[in-house]
């Protein structure tokens, strides 16, 4: 995928984003929102995503389990930071009634293999395209992630050349 395509959809989704770190000495909540089962069914997380975990941008690739639960593994860009996610998709009741559906929910642990690890919660939209959370990690961080088949589907943007410059 090129690596401009990637960049202009993750700043996209930094701008929507917001402050969550929290002010010095000033606590921020972890807890997850509530659970959602959209009118289209249950979500699927499975597949493979690019977007960042706390400032790391990278790939997510996730595989289905079991009915609602989920392996995940986190490799940053640069190679340097890898982990794996056991996610647990949080099950509600539709807003008509009926049997309790996987929602558009996930909470999950990770762990590095070096001795770090953690927890979080993560959404999904309406469409299955795009996740967005939270991770802790000794810290607070954004979970921000697009499908990467929409991502490479997403044209680059044009890029402007000064005159005399040859591109490439």
């Amino acid at each position: 995928m090129f690596r401009p395509v990637r960049a202009a959809l993750l700043v996209a989704l930094a701008a929507a984003g917001c402050d969550r770190s929290g002010g010095a000495g000033e606590a921020v909540d972890i807890a997850a929102p509530a659970a959602e089962v959209y009118p289209e069914g249950a979500s699927d997380f499975t597949g493979e995503w690019v977007g960042e975990s706390a400032g790391v941008f990278g790939t997510l690739k996730v595989r289905r389990l079991a009915v609602d639960r989920y392996y995940a593994q986190f490799n940053s860009d640069d190679g340097l930071v890898r982990f794996v996610c056991n996610l647990r998709q949080v099950r509600a009741t539709p807003g008509e009634g009926g049997e309790m559906t996987p929602a558009n929910l996930a909470l999950f642990e990770w762990q590095d293999g070096r001795g770090g690890r953690g927890n979080g919660w993560v959404l999904i939209n309406r469409e299955d395209s795009a996740l967005s959370g939270e991770i802790r990690y000794g810290g607070l961080g954004a979970w921000d992630f697009v499908r990467a088949e929409a991502a490479a589907a997403t044209p680059a943007p044009p890029v402007e050349l000064e005159v005399g410059q040859a591109a490439g």
